[in-house]
């Protein structure tokens, strides 16, 4: 017999077994709370992330005044700082950092939580003949970053106790 066609029947067998067994990929964790909404300023680039991953839970609230837990994300900010310089005095590197502060609170405006700052970084090389290809590259580090600040959230809202 073929060896590809051996390595295909143990790939089959392999998933039929798992799927017998009752294995699944782990989706998110239900977020132990009824409802929530995100109070941010009109230029938050997180606030639209977060509202949508509480709608795919069926938790985001459509009024404040319905939410059981207010996330407020205070502040919101980006910044770029030239890392390194080649010796003719042109960036070599930029380091982006992306910063974002929360709090989390009651009905009633009692915080349940702490107010928490995360803050991340990421740094890329820089060319001045890719000037295009490396603002696409910054893009998309920023999404990144605010994707991650996303999951760090909504990890900590994950722990709260059920309200």
């Amino acid at each position: 017999m073929h060896p590809a066609f051996l390595s295909r029947v143990a790939a089959i067998a392999l998933i039929i077994g798992l799927a017998g067994c009752g294995f699944h990929l782990r989706g998110a964790e239900p977020l132990p709370f009824k409802s929530a909404f995100v109070e941010a300023g009109a230029q938050s680039a997180l606030a639209p992330l977060l509202n949508e991953a509480f709608k795919e839970q069926g938790k985001l609230a459509p009024t404040a005044d319905e939410a059981v837990l207010r996330v407020r994300l205070t502040s919101e900010s980006r910044n770029k700082t030239i890392l390194t310089l080649s010796g003719a005095g042109r960036v070599l590197e930029y380091r982006l950092e992306y910063k974002v502060t929360a709090s989390v609170a009651d009905t009633f405006g009692v915080e349940v939580a702490a107010p928490f700052t995360i803050q991340l970084t990421s740094d890329f090389s820089y060319s001045d003949e890719q000037v295009l290809a490396k603002q696409a590259e910054e893009a998309t580090l920023y999404r990144a970053m605010e994707q991650e600040a996303l999951r760090q959230i909504v990890r900590r809202l994950s722990y709260l106790k059920h309200t």
